[in-house]
């Protein structure tokens, strides 16, 4: 409104300036004429006073008082028509152009301003909102990898820590076959030395039981087509060639002890293994009891000798076989533990498909370490030496074990060697016949 208030003002003083100019030239007319006499056109110049004169006096009794008689009504007359007209015609256009720029105002407000800026608004809304959202995935996106990060430092620390070396692998696989080696055993060592009490008894069907004369009488038989040697006993050895097991029977370090594995599924070994036993702890059978002595006291008592006589002779089969079991196959580890046998330098021809309890021992405890790679192999994590040890620790407890099963058997073997020699220093009998039972 103040713009338009000072239009207005500007165009009414230009108004009255155009007014003021057009009735001056309208009035204020002059005619040229050339200089004559003194009186020219109705008007005379006079020499004294000259022009100035002539022209005060045409002013003051022409000019001023044909404009105060007639013109300067009319003028004002006219002024005041045109004027009043002049007025009408701007004050209408003025508010025409005050309305129209009112209107074009209402429109570029309502119509193109004020939606665009409405939807600039929105658009500034909606990405301050959206930075607002952004901003907030980032701080997700940089809490997530922060997270991530330390849950993958912590699964590379764990599976550091975790991770198991070549050497405990190599334990780890090498017991693998130590539960089947040690069903093996135990099964080995519990039929082998049941499998000689019959002998022992003199059990019907064995040469034994037609006395100790016809067992000796087979196993001369079986020693001649299988172990003799000619030079042996000084050339009387009752053969005149090598029998297919020469010498066999008696190697007992060849064929026990240098073997770290005893391959009795073949047929000869077992014989062979068997019949050497057999030469160190039974050579001679008892005699076999007649049954019609078993009704008197004298034969009762010879029948419960017999009986202590096979549970001592069981006893040290038990013993010598609980060796023999240590040795028998049945780990299936041999694809595994010959690599390393010979790393260490022991000869292949003594290798085994199928490893003993006794040889995987052997290379666990021993071999192993003279392959030359354990030492270069421990330069890992901390933990896989704290891993090693714990597999060397496991393996003594179990050779430990093995040493405590060989006592408890000595054990038996000493409690039936006092229990023999009780008996036959400290008899029974002589007490009781020095003080016979009276009723």
């Amino acid at each position: 409104m103040t713009v338009f208030g000072s239009v207005k003002k500007l165009l009414v003083a230009l108004g009255v300036v155009a007014f003021m100019a057009a009735g001056y030239l309208s009035l204020n007319v002059t005619t040229s004429c050339k200089a004559q006499a003194q009186c020219v056109c109705s008007l005379c110049t006079y020499p004294v006073g000259g022009m100035s004169t002539s022209i005060m006096q045409i002013n003051t009794g022409t000019t001023i008082f044909g404009i105060t008689t007639v013109a300067l009504p009319r003028i004002t007359l006219k002024f005041t028509t045109a004027m009043a007209a002049f007025t009408a015609a701007v004050g209408a256009k003025i508010f025409e152009v005050g309305k129209n720029l009112n209107d074009w105002f209402d429109v570029f407000w309502l119509y193109n301003l004020r939606p665009a800026m409405q939807a600039m608004t929105v658009q500034i809304n909606t990405a301050d909102s959206d930075q607002s959202n952004l901003i907030g995935q980032f701080t997700d996106g940089f809490d997530a990898n922060r997270t991530n990060m330390a849950l993958m430092g912590t699964e590379i620390e764990a599976h550091r820590a975790m991770r198991p070396s070549e050497n405990v692998c190599v334990g780890a696989t090498a017991v693998g076959g130590m539960t089947s080696a040690a069903n093996f055993r135990r099964a080995y060592g519990t039929a082998a030395p049941r499998a000689r009490l019959a002998r022992s008894g003199a059990a019907a069907g064995t040469p034994a039981a037609n006395g100790p004369g016809a067992d000796q009488r087979a196993r001369w038989d079986d020693y001649v087509a299988n172990y003799c040697e000619p030079t042996m006993n000084g050339g009387a050895s009752g053969c005149a060639a090598n029998g297919p097991l020469a010498g066999r029977d008696l190697d007992v370090t060849g064929e026990i002890f240098m073997k770290d594995t005893i391959d009795v599924r073949d047929a000869n070994t077992r014989k062979v293994v068997d019949d050497l036993l057999t030469n160190l702890i039974e050579p001679v059978t008892m005699a076999p009891i007649p049954r019609q002595t078993l009704a008197g006291p004298q034969g009762q008592e010879t029948f419960l000798q017999g009986e202590s006589y096979k549970a001592r002779r069981q006893v040290l089969f038990d013993a010598v076989y609980h060796i023999v079991a240590r040795r028998v196959p049945g780990s299936n580890m041999g694809t595994y533990i010959n690599p390393i046998r010979e790393a260490a330098g022991i000869d292949p021809s003594n290798f085994s498909n199928s490893p003993s309890h006794n040889e995987v021992m052997e290379v666990m405890m021993a071999e192993r370490f003279r392959a030359g790679t354990i030492g270069v192999n421990q330069i890992d994590e901390p933990e896989n030496n704290s891993r090693e040890l714990v597999i060397q620790q496991a393996f003594q407890a179990m050779q430990m074990s093995d040493h405590i099963d060989l006592l408890d058997r000595y054990a038996l073997i000493l409690a039936a060697r006092v229990g023999t020699n009780i008996t036959e220093n400290k008899p029974l009998n002589t007490r009781m016949e020095s003080q016979p039972l009276r009723p």
